[in-house]
């Protein structure tokens, strides 16, 4: 879907992508609990609307797994190592996204200004429709996630929150699934 189409993001064709929410990196983002708090309700929403979730790692052994609180939330656990930071130049992470074959990627994570930033650019070249989560996006410092947010918007990423992806995702009030989401946003 181009970016200038203008619909709803669908569950049917996005896919969440957790970008390196690694155990020596959080300690230093700016504003890293409501980042966390975010990601942990888009992941329980991804798994109840049976969207599916990528995650990776950059460099693991320099930066540490992924924090507990999202490790523990994805089974089964297979996040994608990388060295590069755009999650595109990992070869295992093109394939599964190949494999998942959705139109949408949806990124939380961390940083806005590099490894966030630069699949944002590279989804978009590939001809995917890119959605930043401003309130589950972060870095070092409040400068550089703004500067990150800014550049991915202008080149054509889509800014959006995590209250308003999940309501566009269910589309409906009323239903069981609504109910288990919204007692996570509560």
């Amino acid at each position: 879907m181009p970016t200038s189409d203008i619909r709803l993001i669908s569950n049917g064709d996005s896919v969440l992508v957790v970008v390196d929410m690694q155990e020596r990196l959080i300690p230093k983002i700016f504003n890293q609990h409501t980042v966390t708090s975010n990601a942990i309700t888009l992941i329980k929403s991804a798994e109840i609307l049976n969207i599916p979730i990528i995650v990776t790692e950059q460099y693991p052994k320099g930066l540490g797994p992924t924090i507990p609180e999202i490790k523990d939330l994805i089974v089964p656990w297979q996040p994608i190592e990388k060295i590069c930071f755009s999650c595109f130049g990992s070869i295992d992470f093109s394939r599964k996204l190949k494999e998942e074959k959705r139109d949408n990627l949806i990124l939380c994570g961390i940083e806005s200004h590099v490894c966030i930033m630069q699949t944002a650019l590279d989804g978009l070249k590939s001809g995917y429709s890119v959605f930043f989560i401003k309130d589950a996006i972060s870095s070092r410092t409040k400068n550089n996630r703004e500067t990150g947010f800014e550049r991915m918007a202008q080149a054509g990423a889509i800014p959006v929150s995590t209250e308003m992806v999940v309501f566009e995702l269910l589309r409906e009030a009323g239903t069981d699934k609504f109910k288990q989401i919204v007692s996570l946003i509560r």
